[in-house]
């Protein structure tokens, strides 16, 4: 049987074939009436499969196929500049043994030397959801207005429902590029195989197709729902003919809805004997979904690329976002996530009236945070006007982050008490233009700024239990702003002896990911320290060095004043999904990791402590470990909540009843109890033995990464798409709702627009619950009746938690920015 096999896929290689089963020609179908007429050019050398051979056309554009027992469809490799129209296959269809093929010329972008870009989305999952016009348009208006050459969606169309509806949604057709299908493992369905359903309406489940420099293939999920009709055995033959026609050296990217390895060397075959090494073919990048998550590694010299939902949260929480891979003419890549549901978005976050930072020059930082999601900003600029005269017209921003466009207003002791107005003016790739000004008065003395006590783990303590902080008399002061340069995730700022910390993701992997440490006076740059991937959640402060663990599973120790590696540890934890886990440090130990690659770590020189042997990694867990006494809280995505001995490590309980094992919050620790959200409710649990003492069931899912603060008469927390919740801390009954605004960009588990998010846990000063919210502000809220004391905009969602020391407020938001305002006198 092999030897049969064997002398047929060598007769594949060539273009025709003595006795062929198929025939049939690929020309440029001038007409799109799919038929060969007078004078429309025949297309050589394209090559075309019937699922297992793999041929190319002859000088006239004609073929012919073998066919073989398990064939379904003749599709060709659509060749670089031409689009099909959804027909870049055909069903075999009874008696037929003709299949012409019709192409349509189409530039998308695509330059001479081959270099382009392409949109890939995955895991849309549409099955049970509805309003789709936005997020489908966003891609549409992307592609339309930047010339992509093709849209690749990874899979997880999702069931019979999300199967029938997506093709209406997007096709080659309605989308004016081509638009390409990947099946996963929720779209292996009911029926005679699996895959039945999804080839009646996508085709076939492997193919491939050419675009500028590089060679892309698609490749089915081995498994999923249902048994599916193809084997590894199929896909490995056709993908060893597919590649024999491939010139040598030409880059090739596969797409899958998973991935295919951890390791350096992206081997597929199906015995010791039958492998193919896809590097030894230029392989440039594996693209894939599945996980929910915006992940994007270098695995040897092959990137992995995991992009998230475009239209809802990821599991993980990561951003809703669609990627764009820039490519150049070698087949190498620029990687650009780019957030959906914008439209022209523009905020001054710094200054407006009232919030007026000033450098010791007498120069006031300008930041604008701006962002459109079909287009990318060109260029900002602003005009100053002092008591309406102009005195600086279209001067330029220099731009921060994908975010953030910044620069200083030269203003000076000649302005002094009179009213400034900038007017800012921010122009798109597409032409479009959004407008915004902010008037104030100017005043050259700077605020001052008066650390105090330090905040050393997230809300300041390894309990998270945030000490109610003396009051910050109204209405802040903006005394600095800073931009690292980077985007700001769920991390939140720390103090300690004086400096602020903070840290950076780093989703496209272009050497963004830093720890940074900040002149707590002034925000000026102390130092900044490269990590390998990002920084997604809580680092800390202990014996001196800052601890933060990265996306892949590095933990670092750096010395807090130097900026110096003191030690780094690769942490035990598997290859997927990322690691955002936030860690906590208590008595010369920091806690890092996740599942069984949890560690006690000596905070000091890196010696591992123990390790847990209890439980296993999640799906994707955001919350944060919390220190209780003698053990160690943490979780698990879509498993449980788990006790450790803090000590030894040993397991002492686990709880995933009544939705405690859908959850991202960490648990605050007020003496032997744990009060945490989860799910749909709330609940108290016995941090010894993780007994659930009280639940209190909500009408709205708060499956966001809000640690709930304890009042005297409160208990305050975020949710999911109900702004801010206080609960009275005796009856557990709602005591009042803040609203936010809409979100600027989703990242609650498939929470969808609209959703007033809250990812960010409250803080405590005075009378005032401070936090902020993904609607890109930062919020100062009467703890009593809910009502809105303070404010600040800044235009980007916010995603860390504040601190507060002595006199100071620290945030910061997704555009990079970190912010701290002063009380006031």
């Amino acid at each position: 049987m092999k030897k049969t096999f064997l002398n047929i896929a060598l007769l594949s290689c060539v273009a025709f074939s003595a006795s062929a089963a198929y025939t049939g020609r690929v020309f440029v179908d001038k007409n799109n009436n799919g038929v060969f007429d007078k004078g429309e050019k025949p297309m050589a050398g394209v090559a075309v499969s019937d699922g297992l051979n793999v041929v190319k056309t002859a000088s006239d554009g004609t073929f012919s196929l073998p066919g073989h027992d398990r064939e379904r469809f003749i599709f060709i490799t659509t060749p670089s500049g031409y689009k099909t129209d959804n027909k870049h296959y055909h069903r075999i269809n009874g008696d037929q043994v003709s299949y012409d093929f019709g192409l349509q010329s189409y530039n998308g972008g695509i330059k001479k030397d081959g270099s382009h870009k392409y949109v890939h989305i995955a895991d849309t999952e549409i099955f049970n959801t509805e309003n789709h016009g936005d997020w489908v348009n966003n891609v549409r208006d992307y592609v339309a207005n930047e010339q992509a050459a093709f849209i690749i969606h990874t899979g997880d169309i999702c069931y019979d429902n999300g199967l029938k509806a997506h093709i209406k949604l997007m096709n080659t057709a309605n989308m004016d590029c081509p638009m390409f299908y990947c099946i996963g493992n929720h779209d292996l369905v009911k029926g005679k195989y699996g895959e039945e359903l999804f080839e009646s309406i996508y085709g076939p489940v492997y193919y491939s197709f050419d675009a500028g420099s590089t060679h892309y293939i698609v490749t089915p999920m081995a498994g999923g729902d249902y048994q599916p009709g193809y084997t590894k055995e199929d896909v490995y033959r056709w993908l060893k003919n597919d590649l024999a026609q491939v010139p040598q050296g030409k880059p090739i990217v596969v797409f899958n809805h998973d991935l295919l390895t951890y390791g350096d060397q992206f081997i597929f075959g199906i015995n010791d004997q039958e492998q193919i090494n896809l590097n030894e073919h230029n392989l440039k990048a594996w693209v894939y979904g599945h996980w929910h998550i915006n992940y994007m590694k270098k695995q040897g010299d092959v990137y992995s690329i995991s992009t998230a939902t475009l239209d809802k949260g990821g599991i993980d929480h990561s951003t809703s976002a669609f990627r764009v891979l820039h490519v150049d003419k070698k087949g190498d890549f620029v990687s650009e996530l780019r957030y959906t549901y914008l439209d022209k978005n523009i905020q001054i976050a710094s200054p407006v009236e009232g919030q007026v930072p000033v450098l010791a020059s007498g120069a006031v930082p300008l930041a604008v945070n701006v962002y459109s999601s079909v287009t990318p900003v060109k260029e900002v600029t602003y005009t100053c006007l002092v008591d309406g005269k102009a005195i600086f017209s279209n001067k330029k921003l220099q731009q921060a982050t994908d975010w953030c466009w910044n620069t200083e207003v030269p203003l000076t002791a000649k302005q002094e008490g009179k009213v400034v107005t900038l007017k800012l003016k921010a122009r798109f790739n597409n032409g479009e233009v959004a407008e915004t000004e902010s008037a104030f008065t100017y005043h050259a003395t700077p605020a001052e700024v008066k650390l105090a006590g330090n905040w050393e783990n997230l809300l300041g303590n390894p309990q998270h239990a945030a000490t109610a902080q003396p009051a910050l008399n109204q209405p802040l002061q903006l005394a600095w702003i800073k931009n690292v340069g980077a985007n700001i995730y769920m991390t939140s700022p720390l103090v300690h002896n004086g400096k602020v910390y903070i840290a950076s993701v780093d989703e496209n992997l272009q050497g963004e990911g830093h720890v940074y440490a900040l002149d707590g006076k002034t925000g000026e740059l102390v130092w900044k320290y490269p990590v390998r991937n990002s920084i997604k959640n809580t680092i800390v402060v202990d014996n001196g060095r800052v601890l933060a663990q990265d996306a892949q599973g590095w933990l670092y120790a750096i010395d807090a004043a130097s900026g110096k590696l003191s030690w780094e540890k690769q942490l035990p934890i598997n290859g997927l999904p990322a690691l955002i886990e936030g860690l906590v440090a208590a008595d010369g130990v920091v806690y890092a990791g996740t599942g069984k690659g949890l560690c006690a770590i000596d905070t000091k020189d890196g010696r591992e402590i123990w390790r847990n042997k209890g439980w296993g990694q999640g799906e994707g867990t955001t919350s944060t470990f919390s220190v209780a006494n003698n053990i160690l809280v943490g979780s698990s995505q879509w498993r449980a909540l788990y006790g450790n001995d803090l000590k030894t490590g040993e397991l002492k309980w686990e709880a995933n009843t009544n939705g405690l094992r859908n959850r991202g919050a960490s648990a605050a620790v007020h003496g032997g109890l744990l009060y945490i959200i989860s799910d749909k409710s709330f609940f108290i649990l016995d941090a010894e033995n993780g007994r659930v003492i009280v639940r209190k069931e909500l009408p709205f899912s708060v499956d966001v990464t809000s640690t709930p603060l304890l009042t005297d008469k409160e208990i305050i927390f975020g949710s999911a798409k109900d702004g801010l919740i206080a609960l009275d801390n005796e009856t557990l009954e709602l005591k009042w709702k803040f609203a936010t605004e809409n979100a600027l960009v989703y990242t609650s588990p498939y929470s969808r627009k609209p959703a007033s998010t809250i990812e960010t846990s409250p803080v405590l000063a005075g009378k005032t619950v401070y936090v902020g919210a993904s609607d890109g502000t930062i919020y100062g809220i009467n703890k009593e009746d809910g009502q809105l004391v303070w404010k600040h905009a800044t235009g980007a969602p916010v995603f860390g938690s504040v601190a507060v020391s002595g006199n100071a407020l620290i945030a910061v938001d997704f555009g990079g920015n970190v912010y701290t305002f002063v009380a006031g006198e």
